[in-house]
């Protein structure tokens, strides 16, 4: 016999004061409560219940009974609120971002995550290192460009360009380039990769390998000294545009612009997502419709 039924129409009936108060409150008929009740002091070979005058009365066998229910009853609700709290968005995630996106687009946003999720802490990692998200135990991460991981799901934010650009002061200086050629006359600021400078990719499909006298392996650093007027740099539109807003740097030749290269947020497929996990996607995949290019 499945015990479960009975007993929940026992201890219902039992807290309400009568079979017609619990069948009220459960949407169905006081014969139906009395017949289970019926079934488990059958299977029990006791008497559980006493009709009375002022409705259900216990008998000894059934006091101990429903205090022992009543408990286990009560527990049972309250490990099922337990389980529905889990559903909220709670917990760690661990994030990996790639240096520049991270820094100039996704930690700003943190303030705003952070007031929409309070109960959900992030761990964010910024390096421009491979991270394989499975050995190292992370729940996200923000990467840029094409990559194959079958073990990955991906979700499409939009895209990160580059950008030629140089503050007021040395255009006034050095004078404002209109065509591409002219940036050869320029002092340019490159980008370390190693001991190599990334060359700087034209529209035409040319390059330009910038030689100048200043270099560094890191894009803020690049934008340092751009603004302290020392050259043209090639820098992305998310690492320089509050700059721009504010006209301590000019973007030069915009048209035709930078391809640029997909931004997204990977993360392991074949999971069940974590509801702190699947709210850090869908609150970054918003922020970037209105923030990233497309």
């Amino acid at each position: 016999m499945d015990l479960w039924p009975s007993l929940q129409s026992f201890v219902q009936s039992v807290r309400s004061g009568s079979f017609s108060a619990a069948a009220r409150d459960a949407g169905t008929t006081p014969s139906a409560f009395s017949k289970k009740v019926a079934r488990l002091e059958a299977h029990l070979g006791v008497r559980l219940l006493i009709r009375g005058a002022k409705g259900l009365e216990l008998t000894p066998e059934g006091q101990e009974l429903f205090q022992r229910v009543d408990r286990a009853f009560e527990d049972v609700e309250d490990a099922c609120m337990q389980a529905t709290r889990a559903t909220e968005p709670r917990g760690l995630v661990r994030v990996s971002a790639a240096m520049d996106t991270g820094r100039d687009w996704l930690m700003p946003r943190i303030p705003r995550f952070a007031r929409a999720y309070p109960h959900v802490e992030l761990e964010v990692s910024l390096s421009d290192r491979f991270v394989d998200l499975l050995a190292e135990r992370f729940d996200v991460a923000l990467r840029v460009g094409e990559f194959d991981d079958g073990r990955l799901m991906r979700r499409r934010l939009g895209r990160m360009r580059r950008c030629f650009c140089a503050s007021p002061a040395y255009l006034r200086a050095r004078g404002v380039p209109r065509r591409y050629e002219e940036l050869a006359g320029h002092v340019k600021l490159a980008y370390l990769r190693g001991t190599q400078r990334d060359p700087w990719e034209l529209p035409s499909g040319g390059r330009l390998h910038p030689q100048g006298p200043f270099a560094s392996d890191n894009n803020a650093g690049l934008r340092q000294l751009t603004l302290a007027g020392l050259g043209v740099a090639w820098l992305p539109e998310l690492t320089i545009a509050e700059d721009v807003q504010r006209g301590a740097l000019q973007v030069l030749l915009e048209h035709p612009p930078d391809p640029g290269m997909p931004i997204s947020l990977a993360f392991p497929q074949g999971r069940l997502l974590a509801p702190r996990v699947r709210a850090f996607l869908d609150f970054f995949a918003e922020e970037a419709r209105t923030s990233l290019r497309p």
